[in-house]
């Protein structure tokens, strides 16, 4: 007995694998129809360099060179797939491991795919898939600024492709900038999934809950909450390839929404409001004290600021990149106060300020505007004051998380409301 059960172990998968070579096309078939089936899906062309699949010891189907046919193409070095061999037989996608090694995705090109699917005269439904792991290494993602940052990730599903937990991180980053997020107990309504958030940034820690609902229709809505605390505001933006002009350990409280109708939508979408302190503070690149004493004929040095506090709100819109507004902006640097607010999108700044010098000069009115690094000013006597506070309201703990969630720069719009004058202290 214990031989014919032994032999039926062997012979079975040995059974099912034979008829897996004989089913399976060759390596320019399989190219071929995978590359029909991913322009059908993303309504551009897909070129797919090279291809190769084992069915031993575990089946794998291995792709290289992915590419986009666009402008700026999206690229994939290498995918590696590796499904369960017995559900496929019978016509079902289950992949134990879905492996996706270097590439670039670029968020403006995002925008093209999907074009031309609508005009299919009879639309397929979606392919079931089950998932149990996503492998990320090295994947590069280009915001709609143009700014690159390199990412990693894993990923695990429970069935229906119900993330169990997962975390993101920046490699070969020190100190570490990661976020991990774990599926909580399942809570009583099965449309509706919890999750606990935290990471790792610039020294300091966010930890918080998020609270993802899948509509009727598939649609999804997320919601959450940060509590960010001890963060370097130089290195937590430096950890994301851009360049803060204030140093200082900030903290903060952070809420999170988005919602569409698949998880890149989601990512996509995603707004934050961040209320945030920094006490104390340094302005890196600008002597505050020093321009107001000559009018802004010299700011060379530093300003070093007892507190910079505001709000920071952030919304991702799909096609234009990332708008941060800055509101309620206060900084304090002994004698003198100053309060604004701003506009940033696609590098370019709007912004109106109000300075305090207290001696004979109340809320002092200016304005900033233009590309940063180009700033236009205009203010009653002292240009250099203004652009002092133009800079003053450029950090935020809520540009530095949200880069940490995947959240980019970009875009341009309309000037922000003119803050009232700096109170007199």
């Amino acid at each position: 007995m214990r031989k014919t059960l032994l032999a039926l172990a062997v012979a079975v998968p040995a059974a099912a694998a034979l008829a897996a070579w004989w089913w399976l096309p060759s390596r320019q078939e399989l190219a071929a129809r995978l590359a029909q089936q991913a322009e059908a899906a993303l309504g551009v062309g897909v070129h797919i360099g090279a291809l190769d699949w084992r069915l031993l010891p575990r089946p794998a189907l291995e792709l290289r060179d992915l590419a986009t046919e666009q402008q700026r193409p999206l690229e994939l070095r290498r995918v590696v797939v590796q499904p369960r061999l017995l559900p496929l037989l019978a016509g079902r996608v289950e992949l134990h491991r879905l492996e996706l090694d270097g590439g670039t995705i670029v968020q403006r090109t995002l925008r093209e795919l999907g074009r031309g699917t609508s005009q299919q005269k009879k639309p397929t439904a979606p392919l079931a898939i089950e998932l149990d792991g996503l492998a990320i290494r090295d994947l590069t993602w280009v915001s709609h600024s143009g700014v690159a940052v390199v990412y990693a990730g894993d990923l695990a599903f429970d069935a229906g492709l119900q993330l169990r937990e997962a975390r993101f991180w920046r490699p070969g980053l020190e100190p570490v900038a990661e976020l991990q997020v774990t599926r909580q107990a399942p809570a009583p309504d099965a449309s509706t999934q919890r999750f606990s958030l935290r990471a790792r940034l610039a020294g300091g820690s966010a930890e918080g809950e998020a609270t993802l609902h899948t509509a009727a229709d598939g649609g999804l809505r997320l919601q959450g909450a940060l509590a960010p605390r001890g963060v370097e505001l130089q290195q937590a933006l430096a950890a994301f390839n851009r360049t803060s002009p204030v140093g200082g350990k900030a903290d903060g409280q952070t809420r999170l929404s988005a919602s569409g109708e698949n998880p890149l939508a989601l990512a996509q979408s995603l707004r934050t409001s961040t209320r945030f302190t920094v006490r104390p503070a340094t302005l890196l690149r600008f002597d505050l004290q020093r321009a107001v004493d000559t009018l802004g004929r010299e700011h060379q040095g530093q300003t070093r600021l007892d507190l910079l506090e505001g709000q920071v709100e952030t919304q991702n819109t799909p096609g234009q990149g990332m708008e941060i507004r800055f509101t309620d902006i206060r900084a304090h640097a002994g004698a003198l106060t100053a309060s604004g607010s701003a506009r940033l999108h696609e590098r370019r700044l709007q912004a109106k300020a109000a300075v305090d010098v207290v001696d004979g000069v109340v809320g002092l009115p200016m304005t900033v505007q233009g590309t940063l690094g180009e700033l236009q000013v205009q203010v009653s006597k002292a240009p250099a004051i203004g652009a002092a506070a133009g800079t003053m309201v450029l950090p935020g703990i809520g540009t530095a998380i949200g880069a940490a969630i995947g959240r980019m720069l970009g875009g341009d719009g309309d000037a922000p409301e003119a803050p009232a004058a700096a109170p007199r202290r």
